[in-house]
């Protein structure tokens, strides 16, 4: 019975910890290159029941059967699936319409990010929009005038002159870490690859929206929720039990 009050917990946490991944989810619905994730389950391994007897002084096992011992969030699963491609004309914002990643330089050094949504600073620098500057192949770019173009190869040019490329990675997804609401590391370096030139296609004044389904995503939440409620109901009952058990069956 005891036991019964631990499987019921560990669903609980599962559940929960399942809740706070879809509420993730769906706050970030409007985040440019957002990639919804979801959390994969894992059985806790069964155990089989054996009630023992005396049999003529010999000790006799019986087989009662399996009892299962909770679940646990094993892993986080993450969609990266393209999300729909939103023209919206600013001539900073630029979206992958391929595989890869842009390439940003922060604190803790290179991050990746599909994320598009830049802005130019008061030096001229193409930076994402938390500051950190958006690197080329020869570092920074900039300095830019608000004419700037970019070619669908990632070519930066600047009235009529080339600025840089872009500097774009192939990342296997495997080894993705995600940092905060849109930077990516790698688990991996080792296997970042510069995205060559005819492998990549970049489009100016639109961005990747997120490809987080909302509706699917209240619909999970429900599923969820409801197996946390009969989770909180097991417990419920099974320590009223142990109360009769303790406070009347015991006065017998």
């Amino acid at each position: 019975m005891i036991r019964g009050l631990y499987t019921a917990t560990a669903g609980m946490l599962a559940t929960q910890t399942q809740s706070e991944i879809i509420g993730d989810n769906v706050a970030n619905v409007r985040t440019p290159g957002y990639k919804q994730e979801d959390g994969i389950l894992k059985a806790f391994p069964d155990m089989l029941i054996e009630r023992t007897a005396l049999t003529n002084g010999m000790s006799e096992n019986t087989l009662i059967g399996s009892m299962g011992t909770g679940v646990v969030v094993d892993s986080v699963a993450r969609m990266n699936v393209q999300g729909a491609l939103q023209t919206t004309d600013l001539p900073t914002d630029l979206a992958f319409a391929s595989p890869g990643f842009f390439t940003v330089q922060t604190p803790e050094g290179e991050r990746y990010t599909r994320n598009g949504r830049f802005q130019i600073n008061a030096e001229g620098t193409l930076q994402n929009a938390d500051g950190f500057p958006v690197l080329g192949e020869k570092g920074p770019i900039g300095p830019l005038s608000s004419a700037f173009t970019v070619s669908t190869n990632g070519t930066v040019s600047d009235q009529g002159q080339v600025i840089d490329r872009l500097r774009m990675v192939r990342i296997p997804e495997e080894t993705l870490i995600r940092e905060g609401q849109s930077l990516y590391s790698s688990s991996q370096p080792a296997q970042i690859q510069n995205a060559e030139m005819g492998t990549v296609q970049i489009r100016q004044g639109a961005i990747e929206g997120s490809n987080v389904d909302i509706s699917g995503q209240m619909t999970k939440m429900i599923t969820v929720m409801n197996a946390y409620q009969a989770n909180q109901k097991v417990i419920q009952t099974t320590d009223s039990t142990l109360e009769k058990a303790v406070n009347e069956v015991g006065k017998v």
